[in-house]
């Protein structure tokens, strides 16, 4: 269970769907009006670095029509949300053809940040946060894969 300002680190493979669940605990209340917003940075001042950017789509959103493309110039990558008030969830993804564009080396930060629209605008609720590193991929998406399964 989450409480305010918990701290995760987040292990991302290469060219592998990313999923991270964050169930809040019984006392979190999230109202239809509660809007999450979940990024990836390398650093707190944004420095640029080369990562998947969406091409096509809305940031935070997973749409069918997304395509993701490999950006050397990226300061933060919008992981898309899907929020389930009746669960008390926000279920975090990056797709593989996402993670893929990342960087052997690539470390960083990520966080989860909640705000109540029905209230102030501008105050947020930083949820959870923590490190992120890439585990290297030795195969990518346009390998040869087999035909079939016997």
């Amino acid at each position: 269970m989450i409480h305010n300002e918990t701290y995760q680190d987040i292990q991302i493979l290469q060219g592998h769907n990313f999923e991270n669940i964050v169930t809040f605990d019984s006392t979190h209340i999230m109202s239809a009006t509660m809007s999450y917003v979940a990024i990836i940075v390398k650093d707190k001042s944004r420095s640029t670095f080369t990562g998947p950017k969406k091409t096509t789509g809305t940031l935070g959103t997973r749409g069918g029509s997304d395509a993701w493309q490999s950006n050397d110039s990226i300061t933060a990558i919008h992981c898309d949300i899907v929020a389930d008030r009746s669960e008390n969830t926000v279920n975090i993804k990056l797709p593989a053809e996402a993670t893929q564009h990342f960087t052997d080396s690539f470390e960083g930060y990520w966080e989860l940040l909640e705000k109540d629209t029905s209230t102030d605008p501008d105050t947020y609720v930083r949820q959870i946060q923590g490190d992120v590193v890439i585990s290297n991929a030795a195969t990518s998406l346009t390998d040869t894969f087999t035909t079939s399964v016997a």
